[in-house]
């Protein structure tokens, strides 16, 4: 039971999210790109926000890149990966199928895209400083 209303709370955020967002607000993240410098040999991992819906993040560690769609609503995008482009090579479930996932990213300081559970709110500050950065 759960399960069906974490999934249903999530359908009901992205209905809501999608009828309540102006369309201004995908459209200042769309044709975008945001990346992390490892700071080693050009490994380099993006987000790049294709349009005003979809976007592909690169893993510059792996060299997979996910697929999926986005809802920009003032400093908070909601992320739904669909999937990865090395998922049709492994069977069903596995653990290296990216699969689809949901998740929150949070845009600081107006050039700074991180994971929201990477933001620490009291000290207003990254954790480990891992943020993507717009280019």
């Amino acid at each position: 039971m759960k399960e069906i209303l974490k999934n249903n709370w999530w359908l009901l955020c992205f209905i809501s999210l999608s009828c309540a967002v102006s369309k201004n607000s995908n459209k200042e993240l769309a044709n975008t790109k945001w990346s992390y410098d490892f700071g080693h040999d050009g490994v380099i991992s993006y987000f790049k926000f294709e349009d005003k819906k979809n976007y592909i993040f690169f893993e510059a560690e792996t060299g997979v890149s996910t697929f999926g769609t986005y809802i920009f609503n003032k400093d908070t995008i909601y992320i739904h990966q669909k999937y990865g482009d090395c998922d049709h090579e492994f069977p069903e479930n596995p653990q290296h199928k990216a699969g689809e996932k949901k998740y929150l990213m949070l845009i600081r300081n107006k050039n700074q895209l991180g994971f929201m559970k990477l933001w620490d709110n009291n000290n207003k500050n990254w954790i480990e400083n891992y943020f993507f950065t717009k280019e």
